[in-house]
Order: structure tokens, then C-alpha cells, then sequence
């Protein structure tokens, strides 16, 4: 045996922390052996294991065992910041509504939580009561027929709810998305307010949404259902793009993450990483922020190398220090690295409100057909 195969033990966990980072391990292809520990003298209810690795995968070993993924799962980490058990799937029926559907069930299932389908409908307005006696003649008789309209209206959403429901079930069994439990609702008012206000009463972990092809002419991404939400809601949102070829996190090798020079960067990556089992991608890493930043090409070299570091299954390389419009470099940066997700941090009339102005919305958001993790800072 060589010296580099010789085994050292890495760690001494109970059976079922063992078995979490032996999985996550081999999943860096370390070859993991788990050796009980005999304690004659001291009985244990949970028997303990050795956690033993080769000794020329000990480096790699450390840096994933000390980045802390085995610490806490995601759903654990949801239920300490006081998101509900739950992820939230908007949808008006059309063909991007199931794309939303498929990455909605996917990242349900990785977080553990249940998807939920939810779709709005507008009702007739009403003539308020209080005006009930300046009604003219015959428009009592409107007044039925409005309701009657709304009475029609919700039954026909509901008959559309459950078709697509049944759409989905449908799905599950082919294989085509996660076999997994989740439920429907429906409610009545503007899409975009409905969505918000649920947000604020219900706490979901993250909105999954569908957005524009680019297909569609810019006319149609003005007063966006997406973009109305994404520019107000303090949760998490992922867009979809009309489009978009679901890849799976294997598929996604490149992302394009915008940093802001603060905890939130470290917390964002340590949250990717931990969630997605470390996944070996590329991240570059574009500055944003409301004031020019001092020396930001040595600040983001060096956040790169701190989370190279940290995370050394993933690359991280410093990206949009050129000079020129915001929009521009931005544009450039996706172009040459061929992005497959941006992650953007939303802070209200700051950060975002720069990265979503419409322009940059149609050029990068829409056309490119590329999928957004909006994150609230």
C-alpha cells in the first residue's frame, strides 16, 4: 500500500452524520471507509464511527468538511429563518406554466418541502353598496348578472385548476417531474397582488415563476406578472424562462453571481454549495453597488480566492471590472462564459433596481433564456 492510500481518520460521528458526509464524500469521488469505535469502558446509546479517508484525499476532505454541510440540512436552515415548509408555484395555465412546474417540483424535492400550485383570477367589478340607491332603473338586474359573471368566472378557474392539476399528477407518474405531494389553491384578484400578499401571510420558501420567451415582443414584457413581484417580494423568487430546457443541477456548470461585497456573498455560495451536494461549477463573480467601490478588482480577486478556498469543488473568478455602461459589461460577461443561472441580490431601489432596468431586462433576462435566482439582502 502506498503511502497516499493509507487511511486516516478524518472524523468520529454518530452513525447518521457519518453516513450524510460519507455520501457527500464520494460524491467528490474520495473513497470513504466507516469503522465503528469500541468504548468498553464508556456505553454509548449511539454507537460512534470513524469517518476514514486516504491520506492524499485528506486536503480536499478538511476544506468540505469545514465549510459546515453537514452541520445542518436545508430545511433546517429554512425553519431557523422563519420561512414556512413550503414552495410556491404561481401558474396561468399556459406552456411555460408546467415548465415552472418541473423546476418548482425539482427544488421542492431537493428542500424537502411541498410544492404549492397557485393560480388568480380578476372577478367583474362591483358597484359598491353604499351607492345601491342611485342605481337607476334596470341596473339592479347588472348587478345579478355581475354576479352571476363572478360566480361563472371562478367556477371556470376552478374547472382550469383541476385540469392542470390533473396535468400534473399525470406528469408525476410518466416520470417527467417529481413524484411528490403537493396542492392547489385558488385565489381571486391581480396576479402580482394576489402573489405578494400570499408572500406576506404565508412565508414561503421560494416562488418559482415562469417569465417571457424570446419570442415575445417587448410590449409584452411592460407590467410583467415576474417582474412585478420580483421588484416587491422579500422572498426568493426563481424565474423560469419561457423556454428554458430544464437541466437538472448537474446540467448547470455556469452562474453568474453579482456580489456585493458583503456577508451576503459567503452566506449565498455556503448556501448553494451546502443545498446542492457541492456541485463542481464555475461562478463569475460580478460586482454591484449603489456607491463606487474602493480597489474593486483586489476585493474581488480576493473574495474569489477566499471561496475558492472554502469551496474547492466550484471555481470562482472575477468578472465585469471593465469600464463602460453597467449593461453592457454585464451583457459581455453572460455572452463569454455562456451563463446557465444568474443570482442576483435584491435589495430594494438599489442593487436590483440597476441590474433590472427594462432595457437590460429584454437584452439579458428575457432574450437570453436564462434563469434567475433573485435573493432579498
Amino acid at each position: 500500500m502506498e503511502a497516499g492510500d493509507r487511511l486516516i481518520t478524518l472524523v468520529v460521528h454518530t452513525e447518521e452524520r457519518a453516513l450524510r458526509l460519507k455520501e457527500i464524500l464520494e460524491f467528490h469521488d474520495i473513497h470513504v471507509t466507516l469503522e465503528d469505535v469500541t468504548l468498553p469502558d464508556l456505553p454509548l446509546q449511539v454507537a460512534p464511527k470513524k469517518v476514514r479517508i486516504p491520506v492524499a484525499s485528506l486536503a480536499l476532505g478538511l476544506k468540505i468538511l469545514e465549510s459546515g454541510e453537514v452541520k445542518s440540512s436545508p430545511l433546517a436552515l429554512i425553519k431557523m429563518t422563519g420561512m414556512g415548509s413550503h414552495l410556491l408555484i404561481p401558474v396561468d395555465f399556459s406552456p411555460s406554466s408546467m415548465t415552472a412546474v418541473r423546476v418548482g417540483f425539482f427544488l421542492a424535492e431537493k428542500f424537502g418541502v411541498e410544492p404549492i400550485i397557485l393560480h388568480s383570477y380578476i372577478a367583474p367589478l362591483f358597484t359598491p353598496a353604499e351607492n345601491f340607491d342611485s342605481l337607476g332603473e334596470g341596473q339592479e338586474d347588472n348587478m345579478e348578472f355581475d354576479a352571476a359573471e363572478a360566480a361563472g368566472l371562478r367556477k371556470l378557474a376552478s374547472s382550469r385548476l383541476s385540469a392542470f392539476k390533473t396535468e400534473v399528477l399525470r406528469a408525476c407518474k410518466s416520470g417527467l417531474i417529481p413524484d411528490i405531494r403537493f396542492s392547489t389553491t385558488l385565489l381571486e384578484g391581480i396576479p402580482e397582488q394576489v402573489i405578494q400578499e400570499y408572500c406576506k401571510q404565508n412565508h414561503p420558501l421560494m416562488v418559482v415563476m415562469a417569465t417571457r420567451g424570446i419570442d415575445k415582443k417587448e410590449s409584452d414584457l411592460v407590467g410583467s406578472v415576474t417582474a412585478e413581484v420580483i421588484d416587491s417580494c422579500r422572498i426568493p423568487v426563481f424565474t423560469v424562462p419561457e423556454n428554458y430546457v430544464p437541466l437538472g443541477v448537474e446540467g448547470i456548470k455556469r452562474v453568474a453571481m453579482f456580489c456585493t461585497f458583503t456577508s451576503f456573498d459567503v452566506a449565498t455560495v455556503r448556501g448553494l454549495m451546502r443545498t446542492f451536494d457541492y456541485p463542481a461549477c464555475e461562478f463569475s463573480m460580478i460586482p454591484v453597488s449603489d456607491r463606487p467601490i474602493s480597489n474593486a478588482a483586489s476585493r474581488l480577486e480576493e473574495l474569489c480566492r477566499y471561496l475558492s478556498d472554502m469551496f474547492p469543488t466550484a471555481a470562482f473568478h472575477a468578472a465585469g471590472i471593465s469600464k463602460g455602461r453597467f449593461d453592457d459589461r454585464v451583457s459581455k460577461v453572460l455572452s463569454a462564459n455562456d451563463i446557465q443561472l444568474i443570482i442576483v441580490p435584491n435589495k430594494k431601489s438599489s442593487a436590483f433596481s440597476r441590474f433590472f432596468h427594462p432595457t437590460l431586462a429584454h437584452r439579458i433576462l428575457f432574450d437570453r433564456d436564462v434563469p434567475l435566482l433573485v435573493l432579498p439582502v
